[in-house]
């Protein structure tokens, strides 16, 4: 780094201080992008990751029981869940704490936990919200109270429709000023999927799928990604066998 140029210096130091430290390694045939959410606690094992040639998982838990080359990362779900005992590279914030069926935290009962959490990781990505990050006081108001956040995650439900995917993207990376992990996206929730499982297409969402992807894998920005896997209908990545369904096939396809 000594032949660069000190302006040249200081550009690459700004871009290395946006990504994650410990960084995923890559396999030919797959992203260290590209992850997964996993309920190991219904049956999903190291096999169901090979399938879907993730880089990257977690389980809305602090810990995992498999053995994979996939990266684990971490997830203290709600303030009821103590902060990791060991360091750990990267770590999930609080799922949904504006849902009261979810982690259900008061900003100000976040803010009180979240030192604990920011103290163990060497990166830390924010509390994913069910509402609007951008327009929703949550986020807001818990970032303006200077809570240690290096990037933001978002969960995304709203159709195959890659271009208003995009577009939300685009809005909150504006807003936040963050990098961006995308910790759930799909066409529909799980209960959108058991109420109405045809909704969207195959070929809809199969195309959502290669945009929505190719954006993100291009976009330095969008750091990770992980599909949620409805459990119906077209956003489902496994049928009742545990084999990949075509919208399963379509993730597994996605490339750097």
């Amino acid at each position: 780094m000594r032949f660069l140029r000190p302006a040249l210096v200081v550009v690459f130091l700004a871009l290395a201080a946006c990504w994650p430290t410990d960084a995923l390694a890559e396999k030919p045939d797959q992203s260290a992008k590209k992850g997964v959410g996993l309920p190991e606690r219904k049956g999903k094992t190291a096999r169901h990751l090979e399938l879907l040639k993730v880089g990257w998982y977690y389980n809305w838990g602090a810990q995992t029981k498999l053995t994979t080359d996939a990266r684990f990362v971490p997830m203290i779900f709600s303030g009821r869940r103590a902060a990791p005992e060991q360091d750990v590279p990267f770590l999930l914030g609080f799922n949904e704490p504006d849902h009261p069926k979810q982690a259900n935290l008061s900003v100000e009962d976040a803010l009180a936990k979240w030192p604990a959490l920011s103290a163990k990781a060497g990166f830390i990505v924010s509390p994913a919200l069910a509402g609007n990050p951008v327009t929703k006081d949550w986020l807001n108001g818990f970032l303006k109270a200077g809570a240690k956040v290096d990037a933001i995650a978002v969960h995304w439900y709203k159709g195959a429709d890659a271009a208003r995917f995009i577009k939300d993207l685009e809005q909150i990376h504006a807003h936040f000023g963050k990098p961006i992990w995308v910790t759930e996206f799909a066409p529909q929730t799980a209960a959108d999927s058991a109420a109405a499982p045809g909704k969207y297409s195959q070929a809809q969402v199969d195309a959502f799928i290669v945009a929505s992807t190719r954006f993100m894998e291009k976009t330095s920005w969008v750091q990770r990604y992980a599909w949620h896997d409805s459990g119906a209908g077209t956003s489902a990545l496994f049928d009742a066998n545990g084999e990949l369904t075509p919208t399963g096939k379509a993730y597994a396809a996605a490339k750097k």
